[in-house]
């Protein structure tokens, strides 16, 4: 598994590849805290997780997703997910996350949504 990040303005856009399953999900919090951590505390977090490069994802990984936006919604921020795979939106779809995240189908469509 690997975790990248990029600013576009004042979006932080966080790619996610590979298998995020059991101990790849503690790695991908830890990053993605640290991330988070990085943006100022009197600013609203904006963050994309594009994740179209994630080839299969377990329950601790969608826990991992959950947190995250928890703790984006706790700054009064917003987190979007970017790029599903068929697998990945059949996952979000069963356990009924596609309430709780807004999905889009790329990063540009994700990152159009903040304005």
């Amino acid at each position: 598994m690997k975790v990248t990040s990029k600013k576009v303005g004042d979006i932080m856009v966080i790619e996610i590849s590979g298998r995020v399953i059991g101990e790849d999900s503690l790695q991908m919090r830890r990053e993605i805290a640290g991330w988070l951590a990085e943006i100022p505390e009197d600013k609203a977090p904006k963050v994309v997780l594009k994740l179209d490069g994630v080839s299969m994802m377990d329950s601790s990984g969608l826990g991992v997703l959950v947190s995250s936006y928890t703790s984006v919604q706790k700054k009064e921020g917003r987190l979007v997910l970017a790029g599903l795979g068929r697998g990945l939106q059949n996952l979000i779809a069963i356990t009924k996350l596609a309430k709780v995240f807004d999905v889009y189908e790329s990063e540009d469509d994700a990152i159009k949504s903040f304005e």
